[in-house]
């Protein structure tokens, strides 16, 4: 028989996310295969096998036993394919070397395999011509030989003995660790008006952002410090330091797109989290945070038809909540635990009045309590939850529960009024006329203690 050749690639016509000025926004995977990729296999004297070719009935198996004992692998990662990175990286710890990746000579690899040698070949159109087919068929058949015997990056790069792998992190991860919780004792002394804790706390984070540079990892936590005390400029600034690899890493995306929004820019952020859900698929916070742009554009919408007079909500006003909603619930039907997108509904859910919506807002109060609560339990650090159990606590009326977070702020917990004091202030016209008096008396509360703290 003649040697294997196991082709990893996407399957059909793939969109290329965010592709390049003047470059195609799809790709005809298997117009390539036909046309291109199986001649030059053949020409090369392997016997080709595409994963869509596998007969098994366990599927897994079977493309596992293919990446583990084909004589070679070939991976194309021109778009950021799950199923090609994932095989891409059994194949790197299943054989030493015979593993080689090819592209478009404009994509974007994903920054972990940036680094990894490629054949590139041209693409500049979706409907690849037999000229063109030709060209890439010549450029694989003298690549591949060249690239094969390169050993892969598994067996290249990792160490034998664990000692090695961590002896020279070690002491550089504690001490960062131990920076971390100093800044953000730092940072709650600041809020509590002790004089120089936030210069100190800034001192951190300077100390640490070479690190970062290096490292997605310090550079999230690093984030996660600014976006705390919602220093949205700063988070933006220092993003924008970071080199284009660290940038790239999935949450450091998610945050640059909040403070994007923060600081006005929806649109923006709108398209940065679209584009990121569909290279690296929805989670909760991501499909919340793009809710959230959507609130913040039906409240303008909304402020500026009130400003004129007008009773009736305007297309867009109605479009833009009702995208809110859309996002929310998506995000809320990933992990009902999440509190974010589920605490953001029953105001909507209300502003929009539809035949349920009254009643699915109810349930979604005594939702976001139920998580409140769980995660209180189980020791969040989330600095979103207080604002989150106050807010629900605020629409439901529960005074039992709004004088416990009150007793907590007055005390020094952190907690961000932005959204949550306008959402309670459009609330209190909505409640039962026998707790309004109550709920603005826990407002005019919450503002003093802000007040104190500056």
């Amino acid at each position: 028989m003649k040697p294997v050749c196991f082709m990893v690639m996407p399957f059909r016509t793939k969109p290329v996310p965010d592709p390049p000025k003047d470059h195609l926004a799809q790709v005809d995977f298997d117009r390539l295969w036909d046309a291109a990729f199986l001649p030059a296999i053949r020409e090369l004297d392997y016997l080709p096998i595409r994963a869509d070719m596998e007969a098994g009935t366990v599927i897994v198996k079977d493309m596992l036993n293919r990446l583990r004992h084909s004589d070679l692998v070939v991976a194309d990662v021109t778009v950021p394919n799950g199923n090609v990175y994932y095989e891409l990286g059994v194949r790197h710890v299943a054989r030493q070397a015979q593993c080689v990746t090819i592209a478009a000579d404009w994509a974007k690899g994903l920054f972990d395999i940036a680094q990894f040698r490629s054949a590139p070949y041209p693409l500049s159109q979706t409907t690849v011509t037999d000229r063109q087919a030709d060209t890439v068929r010549q450029i694989l058949v003298e690549a591949i030989p060249r690239l094969a015997g390169a050993e892969s990056p598994y067996y290249k790069l990792t160490d034998e003995r664990p000692t090695d792998a961590f002896e020279d992190q070690a002491e550089e991860i504690s001490r960062f660790q131990a920076a971390l919780a100093e800044a953000r004792l730092l940072d709650a002394a600041s809020a509590a008006g002790t004089p120089g804790a936030r210069a100190k706390a800034d001192a951190v984070i300077d100390k640490f952002a070479g690190a970062a540079a290096r490292s997605g990892a310090v550079a999230i936590e690093l984030i996660g410090l600014l976006r705390e005390r919602a220093d949205w400029q700063s988070v933006r600034d220092f993003v924008e330091e970071l080199p284009e690899d660290v940038r790239g890493n999935e949450t450091v995306r998610e945050q640059y797109c909040l403070a994007l929004s923060e600081l006005g820019e929806r649109e923006r952020a709108i398209a940065g989290l679209t584009a990121l859900m569909q290279l690296h698929g929805e989670t909760p916070e991501r499909c919340g945070l793009l809710g959230g742009r959507y609130k913040r554009l039906y409240r303008g919408a909304r402020d500026r038809r009130v400003a004129n007079g007008e009773n009736d909500p305007s297309v867009e006003e109605r479009r833009h909540l009702n995208d809110a909603i859309r996002w929310y619930e998506r995000g809320l039907h990933l992990d009902l635990n999440e509190f974010y997108c589920s605490s953001n509904l029953p105001g909507l859910l209300r502003a929009r009045g539809k035949t349920t919506d009254v009643s699915r807002a109810d349930e979604m109060e005594t939702l976001v309590i139920a998580a409140c609560v769980r995660a209180e339990k189980r020791g969040s650090r989330d600095p979103f939850l207080p604002d989150t159990l106050f807010g629900t606590a605020f629409r439901r009326g529960d005074l039992a529960v709004l004088e416990r977070v009150l007793d907590e702020v007055e005390a020094g917990t952190p907690f961000r009024l932005g959204t949550t004091l306008q959402d309670a202030e459009d609330w209190i016209g909505h409640a039962p006329a026998t707790v309004q008096d109550d709920l603005r008396g826990v407002l005019e509360r919450l503002r003093r203690a802000s007040a104190r703290r500056g």
